[in-house]
């Protein structure tokens, strides 16, 4: 299908209202480099500091590589798990979220539910991360088993204080089970650290003692 950029003001109302999309053939292929294997639906352990976590995906453009007309970017970020991205071109499948700033990002949580959707489901897929497509590296790949429900994709390892920081992130679909060829998935956020909701100073430490709190104000 031809590329197409929606606006925020042409998205439907379960998406975020300053949310971008864009559905389009990438034409750029990303070879692997060599990302850590790992079987099951968890990537990897988690190792971030205790942070709240929000979903920053309304901040981002995304681009499909692929998708079947009524299954694209609408379906894939709207809060209902019964709606799904349908990709429409031979594997490997690429969700690419761009955004305008370099972003520290915690985890992915990615939705698929073998049970309804079998063999469109992702048996393997990889994550790589760069400030642009000329220079996109593998985070990480990882196998899944029969999935059902929300994924956690932990990306503790990707950077030293426990977050991976991109302005770029793509998100491949390798293979399907079953050998299927195109894919379903039916949701996706991106976490990043909340570091507003710890009520932290700008120096980085909490102030909320009896004795500071006595102080806190001028009379």
């Amino acid at each position: 299908m031809d590329s197409e950029m929606l606006t925020s003001s042409e998205v439907e109302e379960q998406i975020p209202s300053d949310a971008v999309v864009e559905e389009g053939q990438e034409d750029d292929e990303v070879q692997s480099s060599g990302g850590e294997q790992t079987d099951g639906t968890t990537a990897h352990v988690s190792e971030q500091p205790a942070i709240p976590l929000r979903d920053i995906g309304n901040q981002a453009t995304w681009k499909l590589s692929t998708w079947k007309p009524g299954f694209g970017v609408h379906a894939l970020l709207s809060e209902s798990t019964d709606l799904y991205w349908q990709s429409d071109a031979p594997q490997p499948h690429h969700i690419d979220i761009h955004f305008a700033k370099r972003v520290e990002i915690a985890k992915i949580m990615m939705y698929l539910d073998y049970r309804r959707d079998e063999s469109y489901t992702p048996s393997k897929i990889a994550v790589y991360a760069g400030s642009g497509y000329h220079d996109l590296h593998e985070v990480l790949s990882l196998g899944l088993e029969e999935p059902v429900g929300w994924i956690d994709i932990s990306l503790a390892h990707a950077g030293k204080d426990g977050f991976l920081k991109a302005f770029l992130v793509r998100l491949s679909v390798l293979q399907n089970h079953q050998t299927g060829k195109d894919t379903h998935i039916r949701g996706i956020k991106i976490l990043s650290p909340d570091r507003q909701a710890n009520d932290i100073d700008d120096d980085g430490l909490p102030f909320n003692s009896v004795a500071f709190l006595a102080h806190s104000t001028i009379r």
